[in-house]
């Protein structure tokens, strides 16, 4: 069963300070578990450009990571953040906010020539987002009478929903991140809030489809289905009316609020729930690892996941993302291990990681 909300929030963002907001919120669940006292719930975080319906959600065959939760008996909610669809996106329907390094994508279809901005201002920050995730943490626990719940970050999610654990330990009872994001180039938030800028980045469907994905596929069976590809496209571009006009031979382009990011470092540090960390081993391993040593939960495991990307859960590995997921949030162990370094093959199997 599903239930789509708008959550109220007061927002912090700049472009759109102390106005009441609608913060989309998707929860699935089993119909016969709907209104039961359930314990199982957990949140969804996305990441850098895909929301949380596409991140999550996807409605192609059997890729909704979402609805793999909810068959499992789990009360999941996805979010989506201002500057992501279907959530606020203040200042970035017009054309001029768009990066000065992005506006070539615009031209001349849409804009004539450069533009500077209309609102010269980046336009979320890590504070931000974490004031978002505590009205929507706040939220769910008020809806479902519980004191914490349990978090699933891919990507950009895992600093959100890592820094949030950081700040919130009480609210926080399990953690899995996937496709972990690299350090920041800061711990501290800029000197002046909001910084300059613009208040959008754009990608295109070549760049993400090619650039940043298949790029990364190394074998015949990781990509289980390739027509996965052009469904997330499709599904990017349904939600996003304004940036499905914008692209040039009518692929259109996707939209993201460029952001202020800051403290993922020093926030792993502090994070106590129990957190699962799985990292595709196609997918800047040697940058994104460090996140994973940087971790200070006392409980802690650790996949390198064969044959796999940042996408991974529109790859074969999803099967092995859903089932480790799962345990690892009812549980606190995935199979037999609670804790330790292992790897996966192509096949989804664990074993030790040998360094």
């Amino acid at each position: 069963m599903t239930t789509d909300r708008f959550v109220t929030h007061k927002s912090t963002v700049s472009a759109n300070y102390g106005q009441p907001v609608g913060l989309f919120l998707r929860e699935k669940v089993l119909s016969k578990a709907a209104g039961a006292d359930t314990k199982k719930i957990v949140l969804m975080v996305h990441g850098g450009f895909a929301p949380g319906l596409v991140a999550y959600d996807l409605a192609y065959k059997d890729y909704s990571f979402m609805n793999a939760l909810a068959l499992q008996g789990f009360d999941v909610f996805a979010l989506s953040h201002t500057g992501y669809p279907p959530s606020p996106r203040p200042m970035m329907d017009d054309p001029c906010n768009v990066a000065q390094e992005n506006q070539k994508e615009l031209i001349p279809h849409i804009l004539s020539d450069y533009v500077k901005p209309r609102y010269p201002y980046k336009l979320v920050s890590s504070q931000t987002e974490w004031d978002e995730l505590d009205t929507i943490v706040n939220y769910i626990c008020e809806l479902r009478q519980v004191d914490k719940i349990s978090f699933v970050g891919w990507s950009t999610g895992t600093p959100r929903s890592g820094g949030y654990a950081a700040l919130n330990p009480d609210r926080v009872d399990k953690m899995v991140m996937f496709g972990i994001a690299p350090f920041f180039d800061s711990e501290t938030p800029p000197e002046q809030m909001p910084e300059s800028g613009s208040p959008t980045i754009l990608q295109t469907r070549d760049f993400l489809l090619n650039n940043r994905w298949r790029d990364h596929v190394h074998g015949e069976n990781q990509l289980e289905d390739p027509e996965v590809c052009n469904a997330l496209w499709s599904e990017l571009m349904s939600e996003d009316p304004v940036g499905s006009t914008w692209g040039r031979e009518g692929l259109g382009i996707m939209r993201a609020p460029n952001r202020m990011n800051f403290g993922w470092k020093t926030n792993l540090q502090k994070i106590k729930a129990p957190t699962l960390m799985l990292l595709g081993e196609f997918d800047d391993y040697e940058k994104r690892i460090e996140a994973w040593h940087a971790l200070g939960s006392e409980q802690k495991m650790f996949i390198k996941v064969g044959h796999s990307s940042h996408f991974m859960q529109f790859e074969s590995a999803r099967h092995l993302l859903y089932r480790a997921t799962s345990q690892w949030l009812q549980s606190g162990c995935v199979e037999e291990y609670t804790s330790g370094e292992y790897c996966s093959d192509p096949h989804g199997q664990i074993s030790q990681l040998k360094n």
